[in-house]
């Protein structure tokens, strides 16, 4: 499910602050306390809306407003029920029954039944942003591919019946369950009749109807999001009533400001001011995070990008790049090389691959193979704005620069999704993506994936291994098709892997309290973090 919550906003933050200044009260011994848990948005979205929930899902404003059929565990490999009670699934994995809690409601008193569930279904398929784990599941779906080309109206595979849901799989989906326990339900009374192509920006996320523990009660646009209790959440009520959500530019300033309770990263400025701050306390979570390129081979029409078609091109930017020098002196103790999909000290990886080593003399001679114009200038873009981030890309341009490429970088001035998918004005990109696992990384080189497709022009060769890599449950035989895959993926190299990076959570130890037991995992993807037992000090 990805990007991490992080861009410039050009909302300076002392006005910010001041603009969400919140009401306090005395403690006991007279100082005033604040009652109200901080977090920030730094997004690459507008600043005028609720983040849309089906392509990032992590950050705890969404995963306590609106929930899904499972709640999973730090690890994502179990969950428990959250939105539905019980589920079944049959011997040969074609047909799973999930069985819905009764009485369950929206933040406005509307019932929130399964024929939610169909609605949302059915909408993510033809939506136009949506993290690639639920494309994958979902076309597997009897009838999906069919609903999704418009040739239907209904789907075979996808039943209602009372409280109960029933999908029918053209094939057995190893992680059906865990990506359901990641897709969040939207209200199917607010969003019928929106549409799919455009609900990332419909005017229901100004002020959304939820289906947590919490609901948002005011939005300022540009400034902040108040999140207080929803008095139709069935579950444990919090014990934190309000949290507020900012807009601002500097967290940093805002950690420095106390108004910053919780917050993720692994930019290594940012981590070593927050460590600074004797408030916070660090926790660094080990995950499936890549940081790579992503070329604008051509577009979903297959009209090619000759500047980068040429897949010497593509391996002569990696070979190019020291990507050892980068992470050491960027990223120490965070990062690691990458070289395709699967991580380089894991069992299933293909040893036999190429190691892509710095070597600026081949790079230059793939160039000149390749008959690359070197009097054309490279666009090389970034969305991202932290410092650690800013002088990645730098040293990029730098070695690309050493071999002879004249490079334009620039920073994106829109939002991330349709500047890298629609807009489409670059050579390469700077993207991240938190992976929910093997599946979301090699998911974005399927032909259906809704954003890539528009990169990649909808190629096919990847197709049949996904969907052997998708259906396998069996250790042995998933690592046998990720070495495949591997082998693949450098063949036609449709990403260019640079580093993976762990990430660090930090919490404000001054004013949170948070239960030992809670766990943390992937900060991108929904998982219990017990907030409900979260209190102030």
């Amino acid at each position: 499910m990805k990007k991490r919550i992080a861009i410039l906003m050009v909302l300076l933050l002392s006005l910010t602050l001041a603009a969400c200044s919140t009401p306090t009260e005395p403690d006991p011994n007279g100082n005033q306390k604040d009652h109200v848990f901080y977090v920030t948005i730094l997004t690459g979205d507008t600043t005028d809306k609720f983040p849309h929930l089906w392509n990032n899902r992590g950050a705890i404003f969404q995963v306590t407003t609106f929930r899904s059929l499972f709640l999973p565990n730090a690890e994502l490999t179990e969950v428990k029920p959250d939105l539905a009670s019980s589920y079944e699934i049959s011997d040969d994995g074609l047909t799973v029954e999930v069985v819905m809690k009764d009485n369950l409601k929206w933040s406005d008193g509307q019932p929130l039944t399964a024929a939610d569930v169909e609605f949302s279904i059915k909408t993510n398929l033809k939506a136009a942003v949506s993290n690639g784990i639920y494309t994958n599941a979902f076309t597997k779906i009897e009838g999906a591919s069919a609903y999704k080309e418009g040739s239907t109206e209904s789907i075979s595979g996808l039943e209602v019946d009372g409280n109960k849901v029933t999908f029918t799989l053209t094939t057995p989906v190893g992680n059906f369950i865990q990506v359901l326990g990641q897709f969040a339900i939207y209200p199917k009374h607010k969003l019928e009749n929106a549409d799919p192509l455009e609900l990332h920006n419909n005017d229901f996320w100004k002020l959304p109807v939820s289906n947590g523990m919490y609901k948002v009660t005011e939005f300022n646009s540009g400034n902040y999001f108040i999140l207080e209790l929803n008095e139709h959440y069935e579950g444990t009520k919090p014990k934190i009533e309000k949290i507020q959500v900012n807009f601002i530019a500097d967290a940093i300033a805002a950690a420095q400001s106390n108004k910053l309770d919780f917050y993720n990263t692994n930019s290594t400025d940012q981590i070593s001011e927050l460590s600074k701050l004797s408030a916070y306390k660090a926790t660094p979570v080990d995950i499936l995070f890549y940081r790579y390129l992503i070329p604008n081979i051509k577009d979903a029409t297959g009209k090619v990008n000759p500047t980068v078609n040429d897949v010497r091109v593509r391996e002569a930017i990696i070979r190019a790049i020291d990507r050892k020098a980068i992470a050491e002196s960027l990223y120490p103790s965070l990062a690691a090389l990458s070289n395709a999909g699967v991580p380089l000290d894991h069992s299933a990886y293909n040893s036999s691959i190429d190691g892509y080593a710095y070597d600026p003399v081949k790079a230059k001679a793939l160039l000149e193979e390749a008959g690359f114009d070197f009097s054309k200038t490279l666009k090389l873009r970034m969305y991202h704005t932290d410092q650690t981030s800013i002088d990645f890309m730098d040293a990029v341009a730098y070695y690309l620069g050493e071999v002879g490429i004249t490079v334009d970088l620039a920073v994106f001035q829109g939002d991330a999704t349709s500047e890298l998918f629609q807009v489409r004005d670059y050579d390469f990109a700077l993207k991240n993506l938190s992976a929910f696992g093997f599946e979301e990384w090699y998911g974005e080189y399927a032909s259906t994936n809704a954003n890539f497709r528009n990169i990649l022009g909808g190629e096919t060769a990847f197709d049949e291994l996904r969907e052997r890599l998708n259906a396998s449950t069996e250790a042995a035989e998933r690592a046998g098709i990720l070495k495949e895959l591997q082998v693949l993926e450098q063949e036609l190299l449709y990403k260019l892997p640079l580093l993976q990076l762990k990430n660090v959570i930090f919490i404000n130890n001054d004013r949170i309290s948070v239960p030992s037991s809670v766990k943390f995992g992937n900060p991108w993807y929904n998982h219990d973090i017990q907030f409900e037992a979260w209190s102030f000090k």
